[in-house]
């Protein structure tokens, strides 16, 4: 079977950074968090929202933003498919970096589409710049915390598996035992936070 990446958002208060860093929560994780730092600009594409409509997010990803060398402005192409029964909060994707796959995603929308060169066809929605903090927490789970250069904070568990719905079980579990670190009570995600600042379509 094919692994799925399995989500759960949740909301995080950059405050709670140094108490992370210290592994001071209560209870705290069974070893203090390695964390990982990266930086990054997302560029995301659509087509009078054909993709979005249909949970398909294609998006180009460049790391090291602010270097102006040639390996910064190649960027990458990322889409990620929604799988049936899958929610915001609760999400279950089909992640691919392959570009022949995500124009074959891109046509499931827009038939007639065109290719990774010509950006398959479909308009830039939005841009911004992530400040990504990581870690692999218990051995198991992936915690990302996520900070934009427009002021939104947001954070996901995350699980590759194949049975989405044992996966989403554990993460449950992971986030009521730590609940000092994640707040599930209303998550809000990046783009949903970027167009609540910005008219749509205006990058």
């Amino acid at each position: 079977m094919k692994l799925l990446e399995i989500e759960r958002k949740f909301t995080w208060n950059p405050a709670s950074l140094n108490i992370l860093l210290s592994n001071g929560g209560q209870p705290p994780f069974s070893s203090r968090p390695t964390i990982q730092s990266k930086i990054f600009r997302d560029t995301y594409y659509d087509l009078d929202n054909r993709l979005s409509s249909k949970g398909l997010w294609v998006r180009k990803r460049f790391y090291n933003p602010h270097k102006q060398d040639d390996r910064s402005k190649t960027g990458m192409w990322e889409a990620k498919q929604s799988m049936p029964g899958s929610s915001f909060v609760r999400s279950t994707y089909d992640e691919t970096q392959d570009p022949i796959r995500i124009w074959q995603m891109v046509k499931n929308c827009v038939p007639k589409c065109a290719g990774p060169n010509e950006s398959f066809g479909l308009e830039e929605t939005c841009r911004f710049v992530t400040h990504r903090r990581s870690f692999l927490a218990d051995g198991k789970f992936i915690v990302v915390l996520d900070e934009t250069d427009f002021g939104h904070s947001a954070g996901e568990v995350e699980l590759l598996a194949e049975d989405a719905n044992k996966a989403h079980a554990d993460i449950d579990v992971f986030l009521a035992r730590y609940a000092w670190l994640f707040d599930c009570s209303k998550p809000k995600g990046k783009l949903t936070a970027y167009f609540e600042k910005y008219p749509r379509n205006n990058v």
